[in-house]
């Protein structure tokens, strides 16, 4: 369910006189520490966001330019310890969780500039737990969750799809995070030749 979808057009951002650090790529996502409910990067033109459940966390996201490399960037992280509860080894149940995440698409970059269309987006969603099968899956019209389960730990992908104006496509990417009798949170990150995503979800049992 599309709750909000933001967008902005990035300026061409001037890179740091091309020199030798200059990443290949023109792209780039990861996972990041979170200090201050931010994620620690320094970018240029950042688009900050965060998505949280009381009692169990909050995930922060951040996307924008990294001038030195010449690279847009999306990074994601967990901010402190998450409360998710004990885990669980066997059953099933649901989870009602908030989703929100940070796109830059059309990302072109000659030998002195950099730019992107930079765009957001939230809404909700619910993820089906399967503890004896190790799995965590669900999906609307704008992620789609295909999660792994081990003990506490989530992994496995996502993919987020987008759609407004010029600013549309999909994008997969990696899925961390933790899973407990209480809770879910997890953070998510992709990147590809022109795009670059990153952000997260959290929610409580059913």
């Amino acid at each position: 369910m599309k709750a909000k979808f933001t967008i902005a057009m990035l300026a061409a951002s001037t890179l740091s006189a091309c020199v030798a650090g200059v990443a290949s790529s023109p792209t780039t996502s990861r996972i990041s520490s979170v200090s201050g409910g931010t994620v620690n990067e320094s970018l240029s033109s950042e688009q900050n966001g965060s998505v949280s459940a009381a009692g169990v966390g909050t995930v922060a996201y951040v996307t924008g330019v990294d001038r030195d490399r010449g690279q847009m960037v999306a990074a994601a992280g967990i901010s402190g310890t998450p409360s998710v509860g004990t885990a669980r080894t066997s059953g099933s149940g649901t989870y009602s969780t908030n989703y929100r995440y940070g796109v830059i698409d059309n990302v072109s970059r000659t030998s002195t500039t950099i730019s992107g269309v930079q765009g957001s987006e939230t809404g909700s969603m619910s993820l089906a737990a399967d503890f004896d099968a190790g799995t965590l899956t669900g999906s609307n019209s704008e992620l789609t969750v295909n999660g792994t389960i081990s003990g506490s730990t989530v992994g496995g992908s996502v993919t987020a799809t987008y759609s407004y104006s010029t600013l549309r496509g999909s994008i997969n990417g990696n899925l961390a995070g933790s899973i407990g009798r209480d809770g879910v949170i997890g953070t998510f990150h992709g990147s590809d030749s022109n795009t670059v995503m990153a952000g997260g979800l959290v929610g409580t049992a059913d």
